[in-house]
């Protein structure tokens, strides 16, 4: 069975459950992290006039430059290309509000005329806005959801739990190992940065392909990898099975 006759089988579930098995904290690859940038920019705060106002935004900006390439290395997306292009790849993923991105937006442009000094407000602003930026997409780093279910519903493959007085007693009664008998199975390796799937109907394992970095499924699929238990998959924990095809039909990356 191919990617798309597999997709076939998922629209016909009704309810689809996401089901986290694994997270994982990511490591940034830069030498300073963004966090070290936003202490130098606090300490610029503190020096009077123009000086500490033209440090404090610029190391608002490395900061800020910083997450973003980390961020996009991590994920195993593109860091080429322009401020613009990077900010593209990670609004895709949808991680961030737009109303953050606008902001950030508003830093790089005060950057942009030379040899004009931001005032004090203007240098405060530059920080704060570096650090909710920061805080915004930290929640990737510290909470990556790395493996996840995408499963019918009702089709938990779960062992026998009965009481005997004091006792529980738990009977296998050969429960195979997967923990849905009808669901995808979808692992992030952090080496690679690809994804692996693993597709189950009725206990059987039907379908297994690899997914490659920065194609258009494996972006949609860091969406699914960003939104967990602690960053609101509450709101998209269970979603009707042509939901999820719709969101991933079409969109190429799968590498048998």
């Amino acid at each position: 069975m191919n990617w798309e006759e597999y997709l076939t089988e998922i629209k016909k579930w009704d309810l689809v459950k996401i089901e986290p098995k694994g997270f994982v904290v990511l490591e940034c690859v830069t030498p300073v992290t963004p966090k070290e940038y936003l202490e130098y920019a606090d300490k610029d705060l503190l020096l009077d006039g123009a000086h500490g106002n033209v440090n404090a935004l610029s190391n608002a900006k490395r900061a800020i430059d910083c997450q973003i390439t980390n961020l996009l290395s991590v994920l195993g997306l593109s860091v080429s290309g322009n401020i613009h292009k990077k900010i593209e790849r990670i609004k895709d993923i949808g991680i961030l509000a737009p109303r953050i991105l606008k902001k950030v937006n508003k830093i790089r442009n005060l950057l942009e005329h030379e040899f004009q000094a931001p005032t004090e407000e203007e240098a405060e602003n530059a920080v704060d806005i570096a650090m909710l930026f920061i805080g915004a997409t930290e929640k990737v780093f510290t909470n990556f959801m790395y493996s996840f279910w995408v499963a019918r519903d009702g089709s938990e493959n779960r062992a026998s739990i009965y009481k005997d007085g004091n006792k529980t007693l738990i009977i296998d009664n050969g429960v195979p190992d997967p923990t849905f008998s009808d669901g995808l199975y979808i692992q992030y390796d952090k080496d690679s940065r690809d994804y692996g799937l693993w597709g189950y109907i009725e206990n059987e394992e039907i379908f297994v392909s690899v997914v490659k970095r920065g194609s258009p499924l494996h972006v949609t699929l860091l969406h699914y990898s960003t939104l967990n238990h602690y960053s609101g998959m509450e709101n998209e924990a269970n979603l009707a099975g042509i939901d999820f095809v719709g969101s991933v039909k079409d969109k190429s990356g799968i590498s048998v």
